[in-house]
């Protein structure tokens, strides 16, 4: 099943591993690639990075928000380092014009000035284990829907044995398009605290100018804590709660990194796909992300110019606004990559090259012999399906927020519909649901929503292929479906979605026929039906996919099976491993691997919002106050470069030197290797880092934090 939800499209591929290139499972590392590691620098047992049965490294790393992003312990009381993009929509929902941490940044200097965020999660992982056997003894045989429905079956029957057997979550995920299944047991802690940040002129600077971009000046970090019950265990936030001990806690190693210094990262890397075929690369390039970059500038130019108009919308919409930029810059600059650095080609070639290989056994023959025409054709019957799921997820599902409000409060008044009303269960369903709309309405508002929905209406009546969207009239009525300007006015004025006392009382009746009435709930079912009906249709166009996919896959590592081989990435724990090092983008160019704090000043320019410099760092750059977290020459370092392989998810990984102590926390990727999620680029690919010493620097000497450095482990010290 090849179901394209864009959201979660980040894609990737790859042959054998070579030179850095690997995000590895540290569970299932080789001895060879152990010792490859030692020579590269490694200086530690590799038991102390990771193990079962002992504390080890992976003991410290957790993985937020269900994998996006990544935070590492750094004290024996839950405290918690990550970046500052990885905490800012917390951030921004603490903000206000009153206490605006955007802009001033936040430092509590007790644990009862730490702030609670609802629905933040920090996940542990505590084992790991092949179920690769029980699973395809049972399936063998079995292809297409009948396959996909036995692996179902079973990953359930074994994910509850376990979670009853070892009292922790268990998720079995696949590897290898299946070839391959690991059950993951693993704890959530739901009480996560604000702790510390700085203000966005530190945490962002450079903001989308500088975004994938070096040289980089950005102390992209920021500080959480968690907490458990008393009794250790993960729990919802209470006052009750105590500061959570983990297992282990990194090191901080202050005494900086040199040029080829080893370096290793551990940390929770999204989706990838690099054995995405030459077809599937196509259809990203030509067709999902030109369309990704199109609506999205037409929705952040809408936005861009309303938080330029008010200080209360810049902060309601500023975590928005930075998260779909982000991805907006990354698709841009990866269509451009990927021409340039010709991977479409490459993969043709390595196609070419499995064909031949197939060719030259019967055996291999029979078995691998259709795998990519099966691939191919299942691009080419759902091309047109592929551009209208694009557009669809683009424009209505991720474009307007009241379609994602109307489609979360129906699903809340559904759950509330099954409670008897007077009930407990009622009660506590409907705080619930007031208690959402609240948060929703927070950083909503209505005029510029009303903007992007007219905006976005109108690119989906234009671009949808006609025979794949609803008919007009249906979605808009007749009275308005020659005037998209007057049926947004219609909706924004007769919706309940837009006005919170309004929407409590429609929730409150319980009216089925009246809530489902409304006219944002009502335009939003009908999207999402067709959406819906879309993927089921494609689902079905693609029932050998996943075969062929799977065998090419198995195909790939037979024809190549001296190499190692890393399974596709999956928000699950990743070891990278490589060298700090300049490199060369470019004839005639050569980037050094370390900036420092006099670039932040030759940036300066007050007439740009992404380069403004807070006058407290100014007064400390000019007396050159840097304390013991200067270089040898007196210049205070800010970030650097490696050759690690990461990728989305990653953000906030620690980075790690030949002892396992910490010297930086990875942020962003590079311009000139933004296929890396295609290909890894063995001469361009750079993991952009800040370096420790700047992070002590800020919390030290601008922050005046002395309570959060009195609680690190410094290493040498």
């Amino acid at each position: 099943m090849r179901i394209l939800i864009i959201t979660i499209i980040i894609i990737i591929c790859s042959a054998a591993a070579k030179a850095d290139e690997g995000m590895w499972l540290p569970y299932l590392l080789s001895n060879k690639q152990i010792e490859q590691m030692q020579e590269k620098g490694l200086k530690i047992p590799f038991e102390s990075i990771y193990s079962h049965s002992k504390p080890s490294l992976k003991d410290a790393i957790v993985s937020l928000d269900d994998g996006a992003c990544t935070g590492e312990f750094i004290s024996n009381k839950g405290l918690l380092l990550t970046n500052h993009h990885c905490g800012y929509n917390e951030i921004q929902q603490h903000s206000s014009v009153e206490h605006n941490f955007l802009a001033d940044g936040f430092w509590a200097s007790s644990h009862a000035e730490e702030l609670a965020n609802p629905g933040k999660t920090a996940t542990l992982l505590i084992e790991a284990h092949d179920v690769t056997s029980q699973i395809k003894q049972q399936v063998q045989g079995k292809l297409g829907g009948k396959r996909q429905i036995a692996v179902d079956s079973l990953i359930s029957i074994i994910e509850a044995e376990a979670a009853e057997k070892y009292k922790l979550d268990a998720t079995i995920k696949p590897l290898f398009s299946g070839n391959t299944y690991i059950l993951f047991l693993t704890q959530t802690f739901r009480d996560v605290r604000l702790v510390g940040t700085p203000p966005s002129s530190i945490g962002k600077f450079g903001g989308d100018t500088d975004n994938w971009m070096w040289p980089r000046h950005t102390g992209d970090f920021s500080f959480f804590r968690v907490y458990c019950a008393p009794d250790g265990s993960a729990a919802d936030y209470s006052p009750e709660n105590i500061p959570f001990t983990p297992k282990m806690h990194l090191k901080i190693n202050a005494q900086g990194i040199e040029k080829g210094d080893y370096t290793m990262t551990l940390g929770y890397p999204g989706h990838t796909q690099r054995y995405l075929s030459s077809f599937g690369i196509k259809e990203i390039n030509e067709v999902i992300n030109p369309i990704i970059a199109e609506v999205r500038g037409i929705k952040q130019d809408i936005w861009s110019t309303a938080m330029q108009s008010s200080e209360t919308i810049n902060i309601k919409y500023a975590a928005k606004y930075s998260e779909s930029s982000n991805y907006w810059k990354y698709v841009i600059g990866q269509n451009k990559a990927l021409d340039k650095l010709s991977i479409l080609e490459q993969r043709q070639q390595r196609e070419e090259s499995f064909k031949e290989w197939s060719s030259e056994d019967s055996a291999r023959h029979n078995k691998y012999n259709n795998t990519l025409s099966v691939i191919e054709a299942s691009y080419l019957l759902g091309s047109k399906l592929t551009l209208a799921e694009t557009i669809t997820q683009e424009t209505m599902l991720e474009g307007p927020e009241i379609v994602k409000f109307a489609l979360e409060i129906s699903s809340l008044f559904m759950e509330l519909l099954d409670k008897k009303p007077g009930s407990e269960e009622y009660t506590i369903q409907l705080q619930e649901t007031i208690a959402s709309i609240e948060q929703l309405h927070k950083d909503f508002d209505a005029l510029v929503d009303k903007a992007v929905f007219e905006a976005m209406l109108s690119y989906y009546l234009d671009n949808m292929p006609a025979k794949l969207r609803p008919e007009t009239q249906s979605l808009l009525g007749k009275k308005y479906m020659l005037d998209i300007s007057a049926y947004t006015m219609h909706l924004y004025e007769k919706t309940a979605l837009t006005n919170t006392n309004k929407l409590k009382k429609l929730i409150q009746e319980g009216d089925e026929d009246a809530f489902f009435e409304d006219p944002a709930i009502a335009f939003s079912y009908q999207i999402l039906s067709h959406f819906y009906q879309m993927l089921d249709i494609h689902e079905k166009l693609n029932s050998q996919y996943e075969d062929a996919q799977r065998l090419l896959v198995e195909g790939y590592i037979q024809q190549n099976s001296d190499n190692s081989f890393y399974p596709d990435a999956n928000s699950t724990l990743r070891l990278s491993y490589g060298n700090i090092g300049d490199y060369e983008p470019k004839d005639g160019v050569k980037y050094k691997y370390m900036t420092t704090l006099t670039g932040i000043f030759e940036k300066e320019d007050n007439t740009q919002p992404d380069f403004t410099v807070p006058n407290q760092l100014k007064r400390l750059y000019k007396s050159k106050d840097f304390g013991s977290y200067s270089l040898p020459n007196g210049r205070m370092p800010v970030c650097f470069l490696t050759n690690n392989d990461i990728t989305g998810g990653n953000s906030g990984s620690p980075v790690l030197n030949d002892s396992g102590e910490l010297v930086g926390l990875a942020f962003d990727g590079n311009w000139e290797a933004m296929t890396s999620d295609l290909a890894y680029e063995e001469k361009l690919q750079k993991c952009i880092c800040v370096d420790i010493r700047y992070v002590l620097f800020i919390v030290d000497k601008m922050a005046n934090a002395q309570n959060l450095i009195e609680e690190l482990d410094f290493a040498h010290q």
